[in-house]
């Protein structure tokens, strides 16, 4: 098993993409299996052209992204980044569903019918969904209904450069938009940490009416209303500012929460969120020191090394919003995760908009975690 990770900040997009997978290729040699990770500012059509006319026949992942996360624990808000793979018993099969707002459920059951058509019957499935699009924990679903426990999940919403417009998603079958690109990888084994950080810090609550990502009442008052008591009378103005420090935790399995970001308040005192929050569920606002939120980030990468025998890649898939909270701090967090994983694996990974983690092996989508994937050789195949 052979990696290869390359970059490119070049402004002109067939010469990033041919630049980053060209380095990756002559690390790894012909690769059975391509991640890319591009940012915004690029024509998709030209990097997908270059990266292909580069990687010959190996199957290719991957998706836009506010920010590559780099091998030398950096975050490029512009460029294009490659992570070649070969090795003579690694099988992948791609899949790339598009529309999947129209029916999530159905496209995710379409995606884990189509993987296993593939006759691969275990692995890792690397899902990229639109970060902006309706119901991706649906999707999840609707795969893993399909797939079952006996493969692993890790990924990460696609997402732009904050101007929630567009985002792309790549397969070697072509590249889209509002659509979900996902890889299942067989001859590597893939273990996973998932986290976040995030703690209680209040009273459980009822979400007692929402539909979708709009929240309209808690414990049967307006949203608003409820938010701003429990964080002592805070205003409109300055909510974006509290709701991203104060986000809702949602209970799950293992005593895990999930956390839902809330991103405005609307003029009828309802809360719209990052992701859907059900009706009828229990929620409490949270709360998470940059300390916490970046020895979660070690623990959470120690729970996937200390798995691997012999690791020879890790994939981190970050929050954009643990970046634009922490700021600089956030390079303590890169730091953390690579004292975990070891200096000499190689890394690369994407800020996301959603994390796709695991709790239990069940897939979820998360907001403000981070997923950790480390590979090395598989002892079964």
């Amino acid at each position: 098993m052979q990696v290869g990770i390359g970059y490119s900040q070049e402004r002109d997009p067939a010469q990033a993409g041919r630049l980053a997978a060209g380095q990756a290729v002559e690390q790894s040699g012909e690769p059975a299996i391509t991640f890319l990770f591009c940012t915004a500012n690029y024509a998709p059509e030209l990097i997908w052209q270059a990266v292909k006319g580069v990687i010959g026949k190996s199957k290719l992942v991957g998706t836009s992204t506010p920010g590559i996360i780099t091998n030398n624990d950096r975050i490029l808000e512009q460029g294009v980044g490659v992570c070649t793979i070969s090795g003579p018993k690694i099988q992948a099969v791609t899949s790339l569903q598009e529309n999947i707002a129209l029916s999530p459920w159905k496209s995710g059951e379409e995606t884990g019918h189509k993987l296993r058509t593939s006759g691969i019957d275990s692995g890792t499935v690397f899902v990229f969904p639109d970060g902006f699009a309706a119901n991706i924990s649906d999707l999840l679903r609707g795969i893993y209904n399909v797939l079952g426990p006996h493969f692993t999940y890790i990924g990460g919403g696609s997402g732009d450069n904050l101007k929630f417009f567009k985002s792309y998603q790549f397969t070697d079958q072509g590249f889209a938009h509002s659509a979900l690109a996902v890889a299942l990888v067989q001859g590597i084994n893939f273990q996973i940490g998932t986290g976040h950080g995030w703690k209680p810090s209040g009273q459980p609550m009822v979400v007692t009416k929402a539909r979708g990502k709009k929240v309209y009442e808690i414990d049967g008052r307006p949203a608003f209303e409820v938010y701003a008591e429990c964080l002592e009378d805070i205003d409109k103005s300055n909510f974006s500012y509290y709701g991203m420090k104060h986000p809702l935790g949602i209970p799950s399995v293992g005593n895990n929460f999930l956390i839902r970001d809330p991103l405005k308040v609307e003029d009828d005192n309802a809360i719209t969120f990052i992701t859907e929050v059900p009706q009828n569920t229990v929620a409490t606002l949270m709360e998470g020191a940059v300390d916490d939120l970046i020895t979660t980030a070690e623990k959470v990468a120690n729970s996937a090394v200390t798995a691997v025998t012999f690791p020879k890649v890790a994939f981190l898939f970050d929050c954009v919003s643990r970046y634009l909270l922490m700021g600089k701090e956030f390079e303590r967090e890169l730091r953390a995760v690579r004292n975990a994983v070891g200096s000499n694996v190689p890394m690369v990974g994407m800020l996301t908009f959603g994390e796709v983690g695991t709790f239990s092996g069940i897939p979820f989508f998360h907001n403000k975690a981070l997923a950790v994937a480390v590979g090395g050789v598989a002892d079964v195949f």
